[in-house]
């Protein structure tokens, strides 16, 4: 190892492979279901000028009226079938880092394995940043445009009614009406999942991951556990969010010098850098700029504004519904 270098490394295909393939198995959101590339997105974004900000998502309205009886004689009237637009925006990041040639020397195991672990660990913490910054923004648009129609909000009831519990969720799930057997996964915070865990009936609800990688189980539904998710420790209030498969589209863009490696030879020092663009997407969802909004890339406030998503879709088209309830 004393002659390696960084770029010795990640230039090879090797590391591209292993990379790869690490981003999609080592992911909780795609291992969950939840989080899937769209065919669909990834056509609409090749389509695109390289560099585009917005990408659009037509679609075709569900065909609607009342059918008409068969007269003889008597034509059968048409209906107009509606083409409406969906919208997402794309997302370009990067970060750089440095490594001493000696700290490359001293690490024993496999050095492709080891950074390419490394950076997917980073890509996918933060993806769920940005994953949570994008639900925050869309359940405040929906409580700002549709009511608040995906939103179940019991903290500030009494007793029991107040508490997480399979009731809670049964209700929460139940805001897709007859579609709520398409929830699939819940994210919540680690204190929500200790008290799920603790749950008088988890014997027969709760089912804990045995093995690394492996999701817990909650009445079917897999859990993603994240800090991220909201949660007061003083007032016990906590958010949770329950996703029906492929809820959220997570599709990669191209981008320039995707892993690139710099070296210092004066100094012995290795630079790594990483870029990457992606389009994380609450399907049925838009992305709206708003007035006089023009940032090449959003920031994860932009995210989190209600001013810029409008669902457009369906209500029970759009798989993801949030509970708040207290947990302790």
């Amino acid at each position: 190892m004393a002659n390696t270098s960084l770029a010795d490394i990640i230039y090879t295909d090797a590391f591209a492979s292993y990379y790869k393939r690490a981003s999609t198995t080592k992911s909780a959101l795609i291992t969950s279901g939840i989080v899937t590339m769209d065919e669909r997105i990834a056509a609409a974004a090749a389509a695109c000028p390289t560099g585009a900000r917005l990408v659009n998502l037509p679609y075709w309205e569900d065909l609607a009226g009342d059918p008409e009886p068969l007269i003889d004689g008597q034509s059968l009237g048409t209906s107009k079938i509606d083409l409406n637009n969906d919208v997402t925006i794309v997302m370009r990041n990067g970060k750089g880092w440095a490594i001493s040639d000696r700290a490359i020397e001293r690490a024993k195991s496999d050095p492709i394995r080891s950074i390419a672990d490394q950076l997917v660990r980073y890509w996918n913490r933060e993806t769920q940043k940005d994953l949570f910054a994008l639900l925050k923004g869309v359940f405040a648009s929906n409580l700002a445009n549709n009511d608040g129609d995906h939103v179940l909000d019991i903290s500030g009831l009494s007793g029991d009614a107040a508490v997480l519990n399979k009731n809670s969720i049964i209700m929460a799930s139940q805001l897709l009406g007859d579609h709520k057997d398409e929830l699939t996964a819940i994210a919540m915070h680690s204190m929500a999942e200790s008290v799920l865990n603790q749950a008088e009936n988890s014997a027969t609800s709760y089912r804990p991951s045995t093995t690394p990688g492996e999701l817990a189980q909650y009445n079917g539904k897999s859990i993603i556990m994240d800090d991220m998710c909201g949660y007061n420790p003083t007032t016990g209030v906590a958010e949770i969010y329950l996703f029906g498969r492929g809820a959220v589209a997570l599709n990669p863009v191209p981008t320039e010098h995707e892993t690139e490696a710099d070296r210092d030879k004066a100094a012995g020092i290795n630079k790594l850098y990483s870029r990457r663009g992606n389009i994380l997407h609450v399907r049925g969802v838009k992305w709206v700029d708003g007035d006089g909004y023009s940032a090449e890339v959003p920031t994860r406030s932009d995210l989190e504004s209600a001013a810029h998503h409008l669902r457009v879709w369906e209500p029970k088209d759009v798989r993801v519904v949030k509970l708040i309830c207290k947990v302790a």
